[in-house]
């Protein structure tokens, strides 16, 4: 039932019965996703990632929480193999377009995803990520490291109006704090998709498109443009529809996939 309400119109039948569902978080950073996978019920979660100090924080909020089901694995995405494990979900939320190759981590998780599991992925919209493309370049032209000092910097720069040609960036709830703002303009390396390349990469994978998570608004305004597509997963029309509001991932791509 979680998996519907994020894809709806959309719905999967999918019936465990009592079996303990095995739930894997790629990329769990300081824990808000494993608080959302509590949604999950009858689940075991195992929630890695590679800084040590965002898992200890993760750790000290599961245990103020009593959240007992969680077991915390530093460890990089390439090595998820070493758990033998097969999962029933993979939760993957902005990590792969970090990596020097997205797709070879994609395939390591569709490795360890059972054959009749789901997998959620978040990736960087090329289109809604323009303004972020400006500020990235600006940043690499002026050499700008991503110390805390010339993320400060770059800030009160934009604040008081020198650079407006990055003025939306204020528009960003990223932008104020320094570990996200780091994220948003400053990481070293981010691949950035349209999505007929989302398209393209899940065709090669073998997976099957299962919808956005997008507020109802949105869903609602796509059902004006295209009530044709009941299920709304028509990725054509999405392209369309995306060059017509190109905020509409602004955060990034939040989607279901399951192996055809």
């Amino acid at each position: 039932q979680a998996i519907n309400n994020e894809i709806k119109p959309n719905y999967i039948i999918y019936d465990k019965g009592y079996k303990q569902l095995n739930v894997l978080i790629a990329g769990c950073g300081t824990g808000h996703q494993i608080l959302q996978a509590q949604r999950y019920k009858n689940a075991q979660i195992t929630a890695i990632d590679l800084s040590l100090s965002s898992l200890s924080y993760a750790k000290r909020k599961l245990n103020e929480l009593n959240i007992i089901n969680v077991n915390l694995i530093q460890m990089d995405i390439l090595e998820v193999g070493l758990l033998k494990d097969k999962f029933d979900i993979i939760e993957c939320g902005g990590v792969l377009h970090h990596m020097y190759s997205p797709s070879k981590g994609l395939k390591v998780l569709l490795d360890s995803l059972n054959t009749n599991g789901f997998l959620k992925l978040g990736l960087y919209s090329q289109l809604a990520r323009k303004n972020i493309v400006k500020a990235r370049n600006y940043l690499t032209n002026k050499k700008q490291k991503a110390t805390q000092e010339n993320i400060r910097n770059f800030r009160e720069n934009i604040f008081l109006g020198k650079s407006p040609e990055l003025s939306s960036l204020q528009e960003s709830d990223d932008f104020y704090t320094l570990s996200s703002c780091r994220d948003l303009c400053f990481h070293e390396q981010e691949h950035r998709f349209t999505i007929p390349e989302l398209k393209e990469t899940l065709s090669n994978h073998k997976l099957k498109f299962l919808g956005f998570l997008l507020p109802q608004s949105i869903k609602s305004i796509y059902n004006n443009h295209f009530p044709e597509d009941k299920q709304q997963t028509n990725l054509h029309n999405w392209t369309s529809f995306e060059e017509k509001y190109p905020n509409t991932f602004s955060s990034m791509f939040q989607f279901w996939v399951s192996k055809l």
